[in-house]
């Protein structure tokens, strides 16, 4: 079966001396490493089933951003808004003040993160735009397959507690024509080598994953990385330094597991309709912490610090990240006023036996690996930082155990896991109604 594929990139790298987002402080970009880049990956079986994937080097997005893309990529390329895909890669290495997340109910709706960048805004929102183009304009008949590829060597893992190692698993979807190639790699994993030292923009490891895999590969021309639930994934146990000299490695090593994959790729034969949802979702905050609490927390937090530096721990991170998270939990309890809930969206897309839950925000693995369980038939593709961003989405257990997600999400214990099952339910949704029409 021939379908129709294409793929294009945008550079979208801004002037330096913008604030990186990703940590707390200042950060003021002072050059460049590698490009921030959109790119763009087309599908099609007739005119009637298309699809737009687009990810961004960039923290997040949110709605705002994603829907001015998908109007623009529907006047500009014939893809309906619905069918159109947009996610950050989430890297800590680029520009902030993209979004303009705010709270029903705060005065004025009162931004929550940072500071709104609308030059910033428009032009991302034209690179995203420019790429698709690219891939719509290129598109030509081709091949897609799918299926599974496993980390040949472990780079990333819980980053809330060290674990044995698991098989780390990437879904991964190849779209390739006689003369472009794209590769879509899904894996649940920070990309943060780059710590807070770093005033480069990057894309971080997958820049350097988009460097090494057509050094390997040579017909392939776009490696594309779509984050998954990486709200407690991360390199953090497993990095050696945080230089550009560990991103190379890092992204070395994933670029060879996505290619040992190549061979077992299963191609898609038969036809596919194209079946797409946003399901909203009002989701419940959670009770902050009183000021007295607050401090309470931060004294016990920094005499752990101070104990585990005295006692030789190597690794501070874990300590750190729960001063930084009582910081903005302090931060945020001003911020959200009254408010109770707070108002997103999943975007949830089915073509052929790939299902795309769009989840906005940092979901926990625990919660992405159910979605995919739920359907063993299918490749599942769990899209984090997709649609909208919230913020952090853990499960129920992270709340009991505290820790910086458990202090620094928006959300009330149990959403997360209320998330994880409207996104089964609207995928089986999607299912049934394709199996109704055949």
């Amino acid at each position: 079966m021939m379908f129709e594929t294409g793929c294009g990139s945008a550079v979208i790298t801004p002037k330096v001396g913008l604030q990186l987002a990703g940590f707390l402080g200042e950060r003021k970009a002072a050059g460049v490493h590698d490009n921030l880049m959109a790119k763009a990956v087309y599908l099609a079986d007739g005119p009637d089933n298309q699809v737009m994937l687009i990810v961004v080097g960039t923290l997040e997005v949110d709605r705002r951003f994603v829907d001015e893309v998908r109007m623009r990529v529907e006047q500009e390329t014939g893809v309906p808004a619905g069918h159109c895909i947009v996610a950050a890669i989430h890297t800590h290495s680029g520009p902030a003040g993209l979004t303009r997340l705010s709270l029903p109910g705060t005065q004025g709706e009162k931004q929550v993160f940072g500071e709104f960048n609308e030059k910033l805004f428009e032009q991302t929102v034209a690179g995203c735009v420019a790429a698709a183009k690219k891939a719509r304009r290129w598109a030509r008949r081709g091949n897609i397959s799918a299926g599974v590829a496993t980390m040949l060597q472990p780079v990333c893992g819980n980053r809330r507690a060290m674990q044995a190692q698991e098989n780390i698993q990437m879904q991964v979807v190849r779209a390739e024509t006689s003369t472009r190639c794209a590769i879509l790699y899904n894996l649940d994993c920070h990309p943060t080598v780059l710590h807070e030292e770093n005033l480069l923009y990057s894309d971080d490891f997958p820049g350097s994953v988009a460097t090494v895999m057509p050094m390997l590969e040579s017909y392939v021309t776009m490696p594309m990385f779509l984050n998954g639930a990486a709200g407690d994934m991360s390199t953090r146990f497993y990095r050696r330094t945080s230089g550009f000299d560990e991103v190379k490695r890092i992204g070395e090593i994933v670029a060879e597991s996505v290619v040992s994959s190549f061979s077992s790729l299963r191609v898609l034969k038969e036809p596919f309709q194209v079946r797409a949802a946003d399901i909203p979702m009002r989701l419940a905050l959670k009770k902050f912490l009183s000021p007295a609490e607050l401090e309470q927390r931060v004294a016990e937090a920094k005499h752990n610090l101070e104990t585990a530096r005295s006692e030789g721990v190597q690794n501070l991170r874990p300590f750190q990240s729960v001063l930084e998270g009582l910081a903005l939990a302090g931060g945020l309890a001003k911020k959200a006023g009254t408010a109770t809930y707070i108002d997103t969206r999943l975007s949830l897309l089915r073509f052929g036996n790939i299902l795309i839950a769009g989840i906005p925000g940092e979901m926990f693995s625990s919660l992405g690996n159910a979605i995919r369980r739920a359907f063993p038939e299918n490749i599942v593709l769990v899209a984090g930082y997709c649609g909208d961003y919230i913020g952090y989405i853990p499960d129920e257990a992270a709340y009991r155990e505290g820790g910086y997600e458990a202090l620094s999400t928006f959300l009330a214990m149990g959403e997360g896991e209320r998330m994880r099952d409207e996104a089964i339910k609207g995928l089986r949704a999607l299912l049934t109604e394709e199996r109704k029409e055949k």
